[in-house]
Order: structure tokens, then sequence, then C-alpha cells
């Protein structure tokens, strides 16, 4: 009787270790030549290696296994890092086009003062005033500042 208690409790123990190393985790580390190692135990003290999480066979989900798997905290602060980028671009966004609908008005009053006017006085009141020459040629540049600006 003792010695079915004694092969019980060794078969017990076996098996305990062996679905903890299936539930535990795995570590990678690259070995002197070159190799890369997994396994269930990390390596020798000196040797640089890396944690892997795995998932219990008995949590298994619909996720594929080879995704990678992160913590809340990293998930939380990717998320908000891929908020604060977006709310970062629509500012952006938004001021180049406050910029570009004022250069629109500008142009298109550019335009419609060079069809209008030949003559205007300058910022010390002398009058002014364009060839024909020199009007077409600014017109054509105000049609085309209408052109880049306002489409």
């Amino acid at each position: 009787m003792r010695t079915v208690s004694i092969v019980l409790a060794s078969l017990l123990l076996s098996l305990s270790m062996l679905g903890s190393s299936h539930a535990g985790s795995t570590y990678k580390w690259i070995n002197d030549k070159g190799n890369v190692v997994y396994s269930q135990h990390p390596p020798a003290e000196g040797i640089k290696y890396e944690r892997i999480k795995t998932i219990s066979p008995s949590r298994s989900s619909s996720k594929s296994s080879t995704a990678p798997s992160l913590s809340a905290r990293e998930s939380i602060m990717k998320d908000k890092a891929a908020r604060e980028e977006n709310a970062l671009v629509k500012k952006e966004m938004d001021k180049n086009n406050a910029e570009r609908a004022e250069n629109c008005k500008l142009a298109r009053d550019r335009l419609r003062f060079y069809q209008v006017q030949r003559r205007w006085k300058d910022k010390d009141g002398n009058i002014k005033s364009l060839s024909d020459e020199e009007r077409m040629k600014k017109l054509e540049e105000a049609k085309q500042q209408v052109t880049d600006f306002c489409s």
C-alpha cells in the first residue's frame, strides 16, 4: 500500500511539473554560435534573454497564437499615442486648411482687382498704372493662384 501511495505521489508531482511547464513563460536568447534558442527555463547567468509570455492551452481563444500579446499598459499607451498623433495630425491639417482658405480668398481678390482696375494708389499715395501686357501677366498669375489655392 505504501508503494502505491509513493507511486501516486510521484506521478502527481510529475504531472504538476509537466502542466506548469506549459503554462509558464518561454525564454528566448542567442547562444554563443549565433543561434536563437527558445526554452522553458532561463539561460545561465550573464546571458541576455527575453521573457516571452505564453498562453496556457486551457485558455486558448479564437485569436491566433502567433500574434504578439501586449500587456494592458502597453496597449493603453499605444492607443494613447495613436490618439495624440491623430489629434496632432488633425490640428495641423486644420491649420493648413485655414491657411489655404485665406490664400484662396486673397488670390480671388487679386484676380478681381486686376480684372477691374488698371490704376491704383501705392502706400505713399502715388497713382500707379499697368500697361496692357503687365496687366495680362498679372491676370494670368492671379488665375494660376486661384487654381492652386481654391481647388
